[in-house]
């Protein structure tokens, strides 16, 4: 089987109310669980989100299209099934997968700054297609690609953003490479902050992928 991890970036214009409302803290995130477009063209989807819940409630509750919803409890952030009617950038972005063989490796992972990233299992030659029917002001990044081979969901590990961006940062610089070609500095230059914060992001994050990998909780 195929596998390929994507990220997309969705600018402002384009970018979902609630996927906008994550940019209020580096913490806040949401993981769309499964989803199920319905015959009356209505989104119906499982969120885990993590950010202030009442905060969260009250800016879905403005949105015209979200017809109804509700939650329930979970650690350290809370459950949310919402239907939606579907319609301009968000519809657009589904239907380029819609007739394609392929199928989404979860977790779908909304980040701040308008990202969004999940894994697809499905046949190469679809791939170009799919990707090159995402409306134009969405850009697209394909960080991994091989053969899926099952394994945890590291993906969902719960990192900052501030992690996330130093983890990319050292192994843009060359930090993880064997030999390491890039230092710890050079991470603290890409981010812009003292090599001691660097250091700090960096093995908070390393500790949090190693216990996902081993299973243990914090």
């Amino acid at each position: 089987m195929r596998y390929v991890h994507v990220e997309f970036e969705f600018p402002p214009g384009v970018r979902h109310p609630m996927h906008d409302f994550l940019d209020g803290g580096d913490d806040r995130r949401s993981e769309l669980v499964t989803w199920r477009r319905l015959p009356d063209e209505t989104l119906a989807a499982l969120f885990r989100v993590t950010a202030p819940r009442e905060a969260y409630l009250e800016r879905l509750r403005a949105i015209d299209a979200i017809e109804r919803f509700e939650t329930a409890p979970g650690a350290d952030s809370f459950f949310l099934k919402a239907y939606e009617r579907l319609g301009g950038p968000t519809e657009t972005f589904i239907d380029a997968f819609v007739d394609t063989e392929f199928l989404s490796v979860p977790p779908v992972v909304f980040r701040p700054a308008g990202r969004l990233s999940f894994g697809l299992i499905g046949p190469p030659d679809q791939l170009r297609d799919a990707l090159a029917a995402i409306p134009d002001p969405i850009t697209v990044e394909i960080d991994r690609i091989g053969s899926y081979g099952g394994g945890r969901r590291l993906a969902g590990v719960g990192l900052t953003e501030r992690q996330r961006e130093a983890l990319r940062a050292a192994n843009h610089v060359g930090y993880y490479e064997v030999p390491r070609t890039g230092s710890v500095d050079d991470v603290a230059a890409a981010i812009d902050c003292s090599p001691s914060t660097a250091g700090a992001h960096l093995r908070k994050a390393e500790a949090a992928l190693v216990d996902a990998f081993l299973g243990r909780s914090g």
